[in-house]
């Protein structure tokens, strides 16, 4: 082995060193690139527009995000299973001699790809490829071992037990077979059989009786119970002490208040009283001497349950209803002791699954499906590798190096799609998992984002950020409707939610002064326009109601008006002195002079403005638009403002389009062309003597 270190080729994108990975080389000797020049240390699973197949299988872990150390797990897969890397550089198909021999990766994957050829009913020497694998259920047909440990219905329909197993996955769930279809492993059995004993138990211990229906006294007696059971512990209390009688039963405020009111049997304030006059001898009567009401249900309650117990009873004693109580409540007991949750089976089937050969058999399968293991996840791993061959040098060239965004030859993993709004297209759009926790930290990029909720019928509500990068705000403003062309060309209707508002580029930052300017001074003209016109309307209702009044309007004020007038001319005097004084300054230049000024002038409103935005633009990151969905971004990935022009395009006519410059519906000029050009001439020849005058 040279002792010669390897010579790694980068490319400088993004203000950072990219390492280039084209070679089978570059992918042995990966391993060696020292971590703090990779682009990402970690990425998630979700919210990526790639290959899950792929992202699941270098999930090892399977904590749904993808580190260095399973990135290179995968290279080292690979390494030992194919004898060239070159077939992971664009080929679309594997052939079964490309697997190594002298390793036991690879023979493992050899025999599980005779195996599959054998399983689709192709020739030994077929070039496999992911389109051979689509279809899960052609490579594990239903009703076969496949390694998983899961067994389904169909696994148990030859020997009569799928109803059991149904059973088993109405009670416990179902995980997904390597088919595709529900099934159960050994943990789902034994839970079920521990709930089958139990319930078996617990309902081989139901109370009966020979004389009632105990299930159909409970339901009487329940409702009851409370209150039959304070009527008891009242009359004892009375007999204890003998002033307690009245105070124990129904007072006399309760009787008033109901006297007041329109009675109910059953209204609250009415249940709220005793179910009977307190005795101290402690019998209930059973006549309709009991509150009305309760009174039904006690009566029902006598003749379905204590007559049946205690014969021909006109009166409950408490002894009475203490024998009747424990033999109805035993039943209520044993119900609430009812192993939850409870199994929907009948006493018979629960008996006849707890048969020890029915679990034997279910077991049975698990071990015969198990028994095929090695074989089925040689399968899996030549899967993996099919998807490997295909996707992976285009992951690492999303990982390792940001190479996919950075050339523009496709779009870059992260990338959801293209946003259409206000005449221009927005490449960078990255779908949003979490909001709020997004927001806090795109909000670092320092690039104009905008956030919008995308819907599309049939289909669930997502969120993406999208990057403005040129042109610049024109009419983005929250509300706003564009439209979403996810990378799959599926169109969705997308809603401007939220806007993270920054320099787009130099040439809006150059406008923007003149922009605040102009908004400010119509600001200010319109609020004196309502001012005035609120002003003439009050003066107008003054007026009307003085001739209402048959009083004459006031007299017009001379005075008054002269002093504003000539406060107007003053006002007016001082600005054209100053305006002269400018020009007068102006015209006394040279004449190579006045372009230089008129340069510093445009400078000094638009200098620091632009200033500004071109620190801000050439600081544009995308790891915080990365990391807000979990991302570990390694590296300061600019998108400067020549870069940020491709990702952003703008309204452009095609090239060669015929183009008519006469708009029917433009503003009509009132005056002759002839006239403008007669008054630039004039303006010219007045400048050009002024000049001359003061040179």
């Amino acid at each position: 082995m040279s002792d010669k270190p390897y010579v790694w080729r980068f490319t400088r994108s993004g203000g950072f060193d990219q390492v280039r990975i084209e070679r089978p080389e570059d992918l042995l000797h990966l391993a060696e690139l020292d971590p703090k020049l990779w682009a990402a240390l970690a990425c998630p699973t979700q919210g990526l527009v790639f290959d899950q197949a792929t992202l699941d299988a270098m999930d090892r872990d399977q904590d749904g995000r993808i580190r260095i150390p399973e990135v290179l797990a995968a290279i080292e897969f690979v390494r030992a299973s194919l004898r060239d890397l070159h077939l992971l550089f664009g080929a679309d198909r594997l052939p079964v001699a490309a697997l190594r021999d002298d390793t036991d990766t690879g023979r493992r994957l050899a025999a599980a790809a005779q195996q599959l050829l054998k399983a689709l009913g192709l020739p030994a020497d077929t070039a496999l490829s992911l389109e051979h694998v689509a279809d899960r259920a052609a490579i594990f047909p239903p009703g076969h071992a496949n390694g998983d440990g899961l067994i389904t219905v169909a696994d148990l329909r030859a020997v009569g037990e799928d109803g059991l197993l149904q059973a088993i996955i109405d009670a416990q769930g179902a995980r997904l077979d390597r088919s595709g279809d529900p099934g159960v492993g050994s943990d789902e059995v034994a839970a079920f059989f521990t709930r089958v004993e139990q319930q078996l138990a617990w309902s081989q211990a139901q109370p009966v009786h020979a004389q009632i229906d105990l299930a159909y006294a409970w339901a009487l007696t329940e409702p009851l119970l409370a209150k039959i059971d304070d009527y008891f512990a009242r009359c004892r209390l009375a007999a204890f002490d003998a002033r307690a009688a009245l105070l124990l039963d129904a007072r006399e405020e309760q009787i008033s208040a109901l006297a007041t009111t329109l009675i109910a049997a059953d209204s609250p304030e009415a249940r709220d009283l005793p179910l009977a006059h307190i005795d101290v001898a402690a019998l209930l009567p059973l006549s309709p001497a009991l509150n009305p009401a309760w009174g039904e249900a006690v009566l029902q309650l006598a003749e379905a349950v204590w007559r049946p117990l205690l014969g021909p009873i006109d009166v409950l004693s408490l002894a009475d209803w203490q024998t009747v109580r424990a033999i109805v409540c035993a039943y209520g007991d044993w119900l609430r002791q009812q192993p939850q949750p409870p199994l929907a089976l009948a006493r018979e089937d629960l008996a006849r699954y707890a048969e020890a050969e029915r679990r034997l058999c279910l077991e049975q399968a698990i071990a015969a499906d198990l028994a095929v293991a090695d074989a089925a996840d040689s399968t899996l791993e030549l899967l993996t590798l099919l998807h490997y061959q295909r996707y992976l040098v285009q992951f690492l060239h999303n990982f390792v190096s940001f190479r996919d965004f950075y050339e523009r030859r496709q779009p870059a993993l992260f990338q959801a799609g293209r946003l259409y709004i206000d005449r221009r297209s927005c490449d960078l759009c990255v779908e949003v998992t979490h909001l709020d926790s997004y927001t806090a930290l795109a909000a670092h990029s320092r690039t104009y984002l905008v956030y919008c909720r995308c819907t599309r019928a049939g289909a669930k509500d997502k969120i993406i950020v999208a990057a403005v990068s040129a042109g610049d705000a024109g009419q983005i403003m929250l509300g706003r409707h564009a439209v979403f062309y996810d990378q799959q060309g599926c169109d969705w209707d997308a809603t401007i939610i939220k806007l993270d508002e920054n320099p787009i580029s130099v040439r809006e930052a150059f406008w923007t002064p003149y922009r605040r300017m102009g908004n400010m001074v119509a600001e200010q003209m319109q609020k004196m326009a309502k001012a005035k016109e609120a002003g003439v309307q009050a003066q107008a209702m003054q007026d009307v109601t003085a001739l209402g009044k048959g009083s004459a309007p006031p007299a017009f004020d001379v005075g008054r008006f002269a002093g504003i007038f000539a406060a107007i001319g003053l006002a007016l005097g001082a600005i054209g002195t100053a305006l002269a004084s400018v020009t007068t300054g102006f015209l006394s230049l040279h004449f190579w002079q006045m372009p230089l000024a008129l340069l510093a002038i445009l400078a000094l409103i638009s200098g620091p403005s632009m200033v500004l935005a071109w620190f801000k633009l050439r600081a544009r990151n995308l790891g915080p638009i990365l990391e807000g969905n979990g991302w570990a971004i390694n590296s300061q990935a600019r998108i400067n403002i020549v870069f940020g022009t491709t990702l952003t395009q703008l309204a452009t006519l095609p090239p060669g389009a015929d183009r008519t410059l006469v708009d029917p519906y433009a503003a009509r000029r009132h005056v002759s062309p002839w006239w403008w050009a007669v008054l630039v001439l004039l303006i010219a020849a007045v400048l050009a003597w002024l000049w001359r005058r003061h040179a």
